[in-house]
């Protein structure tokens, strides 16, 4: 679990990531932040659990879901577990997966996407 400090850091990251794409004339952002509209959980159709993504928005032709991750976080069983659901859901439903975390992670990313087998668009902020 991040600690107190990290978890600052993560919640400036999503209202970063969110307030870009609403820049970018997205429609429907949503973040798991006060002030925006909470995204829709994503569940797992065969056993009813599931987890909120970070962001979510929609374009005209396509919808895209954002995880956003601190150092401290890459390597915990929960983020593990969130994106396998998000990149399953992304890889079904057509959509895109995003993994959103801070400078200088690019490498510890990649290698714990390749061990979980998992494609995501990398986001370095």
């Amino acid at each position: 679990m991040a600690n107190r400090s990290s978890q600052i850091e993560h919640d400036r990251m999503v209202e970063y990531v969110a307030k870009i794409l609403v820049g970018k004339g997205y429609k429907d952002v949503r973040a798991d932040l006060q002030g925006f509209k909470q995204p829709r959980r994503i569940i797992w159709e065969s056993s009813g659990e599931g987890y909120l993504p970070d962001v979510t928005a929609r374009s005209d032709d396509d919808f895209r879901i954002f995880e956003v991750e601190t150092k401290d976080s890459i390597n915990d069983e929960h983020t593990a577990d969130q994106w396998k659901l998000f990149a399953s859901y992304a890889d079904v439903n057509k959509a895109m997966f995003y993994v959103v975390f801070p400078k200088g992670s690019v490498d510890d990313v990649k290698n714990r996407l390749k061990e979980l087998g998992l494609e995501a668009y990398l986001m370095e902020v």
